[in-house]
């Protein structure tokens, strides 16, 4: 796995025992893991996941109307669909820019509906 230092960007192939980069002398403990591939497979993974809860939600919000529920916690599951399309359109928006990829953290890898660190 390579990691690259957050304070002069030198990419090393894993991450130095110390902490500090070799190049800059820095200590830090901001090291940006820097693989592509990863990334995108996860947030293509995030991207299925927010279209089933899309799709999970628009259902339950016919069936809602259709059948005129009163019951408060199927309109609030209604809610789900807000952070999902946010969630969406932000993971689309990370893939189509490789070029401006400079590293990840690793709570970037969790998806919203578990920590909401993926948003």
């Amino acid at each position: 796995m390579k990691v690259r230092c957050s304070s002069c960007g030198y990419i090393a192939d894993k991450l130095p025992p110390s902490l500090r980069c070799p190049k800059c002398d820095d200590f830090s403990h901001d090291w940006l893991i820097y693989d592509w591939e990863s990334f995108a497979s996860t947030k293509r993974r995030h991207i299925r996941y927010n279209l089933l809860i899309i799709g999970m939600t628009l259902t339950n919000l016919l069936v809602a109307i259709t059948l005129k529920s009163t019951d408060v916690f199927q309109w609030l599951f209604t809610l789900l669909f807000i952070p999902a399309i946010i969630s969406l359109f932000y993971c689309r928006k990370q893939l189509d820019s490789e070029s401006d990829y400079e590293g990840h953290r690793g709570r970037a890898l969790t998806f919203w509906l578990f920590g909401f660190g993926g948003i």
